[in-house]
């Protein structure tokens, strides 16, 4: 984790730098990776198709242990864990078109396995050590015991650092940590947590509690004092497993801290970031069940002589449902290659891929619904189930709000710091595939524009910044709308063999669609209704307070 990487694509982008270079050409695996990923994820679909039925799950509210076995059998518990330890040792690649093949068929299956691969083993991946990755990988990678990662409580959600667990030392060179966790994936049913609280400070013992920092720790279920509560009763997702987990005195070996003691909120902040490319493969998968679901309705409901299909408003939602997908597979695998290149920082990608796949993934349940008509509203048929699963997708993992807090203070950092140099004046995007010339230039001019909004924003409020949300929000709107274009102009651009007219339609459709958005986000920043906001929200706040 200590190795530097250059900076990527998005952090140089809010500096006024369209460097092309960083994403062509298209950072596609080698053959042996892609023929890897192609026979596991084939392997996946054909055997959820067979093992699981999500109705069943979604009415049960539990995910039956045949489902749970046969995942352990196909060695996906162990997938991106090391070969050494019994894992598969699948890079970022693999992963994410495997968790689009499992959710393309269950959202609530495939969150046990994001729970325990992306979120509950990661921190042992990146900052266990070797003593502890033999100790404890081979009974996960098995799914003999399945993680979880315990970091949220009933007044640390969006906010961290506000949590209040706490670990002490009990003189015997163990810890003792008591608090309770809130909301945790896989907590009915998970053997391991990896659970966060607040040590000690090494230099003031009588540091108060908020100021002492964070150290992760990994805790066994069978631990003394360790508890969970019933499952929660969820709008969506129902099947996955999400309780309280209740720590009273448990102790644990110093043996179990995972990293360095007080660096526990950059493993959970690393930790995240990889969890929120997963989910951004997850809304992949669910956003081509929902297309194709609808799009067979449509095509056989025929009204006023012919299938609903041909008329034009349709075909509006058919076509955008589709241009909208490729641009989340082009962020998605973008990242991912970038992921395992390991050249630069993919931490503002990957948030930006979670923002854009899962709001994106909302409106095509949406438009989906819409294609479906009454048909859709009804219970029998499952689109109102995706859509249930689909709308957790932009809280957990970070709120896309707070992500797009963490997006813009981070890309404005070197602005606001003073080491930015001058961007040029024109930035170009160098290297589009023939055919999406005029994409390519309106992009180096809405990255012009993006990134003298950037430094005007830096201006007005120095290091206030971070404070001035409606600007956070415009400015990450901007950024996540930049990269997903260039996205796409990369994946077409370097695609493997000749790039089809259907392709470069979806590509230019696809940048067209994400344009109207920047175009209208830069007006607003011209005649931001900021003020007119705020005044209305705080009349309706002051009005809601308890008298």
């Amino acid at each position: 984790m200590g190795q530097h990487k250059q900076p990527g694509f998005l952090r140089t982008l809010f500096q006024g730098t369209l460097d092309s270079s960083l994403l062509l050409p298209f950072p596609w695996p080698d053959e042996e990776v892609r023929e890897t990923t192609e026979t596991v994820a084939e392997m996946v679909r054909d055997w959820a198709h067979e093992a699981i039925d999500p109705a069943e799950i979604d009415a049960r509210k539990r995910i039956p242990e045949s489902v749970l076995d046969g995942m352990a059998e196909l060695g996906l518990f162990g997938l991106t864990l090391p070969e050494e330890y019994g894992g598969s040792g699948c890079g970022q690649w693999t992963y994410a078109h495997v968790m689009e093949a499992l959710a393309n068929r269950c959202a609530s299956t495939v969150t046990v396995l994001g729970g325990h691969l992306g979120l509950g083993t990661k921190g042992l991946v990146l900052y266990g050590t070797e003593e502890q990755k033999a100790r404890w990988f081979p009974e996960l990678a098995s799914g003999e015991r399945i993680a979880a990662f315990a970091l949220t409580e009933a007044g640390a959600g969006s906010d961290a650092g506000a949590l209040r667990t706490t670990a002490d030392p009990d003189g015997n060179g163990n810890w003792r940590i008591d608090g309770r966790k809130l909301w945790i994936t896989n907590g009915g049913f998970a053997r391991w947590f990896l659970v966060f609280a607040r040590t000690p400070h090494p230099d003031r013992p009588d540091a108060p509690l908020m100021e002492r920092p964070i150290t992760a720790f990994w805790v066994p279920r069978e631990a003394s004092g360790l508890t969970t509560g019933e499952p929660e009763n969820k709008m969506g997702l129902c099947g996955s497993s999400t309780t309280e987990v209740g720590l009273e005195g448990v102790v644990v070996g110093d043996d179990h801290r995972v990293g360095e003691l007080g660096e526990g909120f950059k493993v959970a902040l690393n930790v995240l970031n990889s969890g929120r490319h997963g989910l951004a493969a997850c809304c992949i998968g669910q956003a081509k069940l929902a297309r194709d679901l609808s799009l067979a309705h449509a095509v056989q409901r025929e009204q006023f002589g012919r299938p609903i299909a041909e008329f034009g408003m349709m075909r509006e939602l058919i076509a955008g449902m589709d241009a909208d997908i490729y641009a989340m597979e082009a962020g998605c695998w973008l990242t991912a290659g970038l992921v395992d290149r390991g050249e630069t920082e993919t931490m503002l990608e990957a948030a930006a891929c979670k923002m854009f796949s899962t709001e994106r993934l909302w409106d095509i349940c949406n438009s989906a619904l819409q294609l479906t008509g009454g048909t859709g509203f009804m219970r029998e048929y499952p689109f109102e189930r995706i859509l249930r699963d689909a709308r957790i997708n932009l809280i957990f993992e970070g709120t896309n709000q707070v992500l797009r807090m963490m997006l813009s203070v981070q890309g404005t950092r070197a602005l606001v710091r003073g080491e930015a140099s001058e961007g040029p004046e024109s930035p170009r995007f160098e290297g589009a595939a023939a055919g999406l010339e005029r994409e390519a230039e309106v992009l180096g001019e809405l990255a012009g524009a993006f990134a003298a909004e950037a430094r005007a924003s830096v201006e007005r409020h120095g290091k206030e910044i971070r404070e001035a949300q409606h600007d956070l929000r415009r400015l990450s709107d901007l950024a996540v709308g930049l990269f997903q274009t260039a996205a796409v102009l990369s994946r077409a651009s370097t695609c493997r063999g000749e790039l089809s007219e259907q392709e470069r339609d979806l590509a230019s459709l696809a940048c067209r669609r994400i344009e109207a958005g920047l175009r209208a986000t830069l007006a607003e920043c011209k005649e931001t209704p900021d003020e007119l906001v705020d005044r209305a929200s705080e009349s309706r706040i002051r009005a809601s307070r308890p008298s």
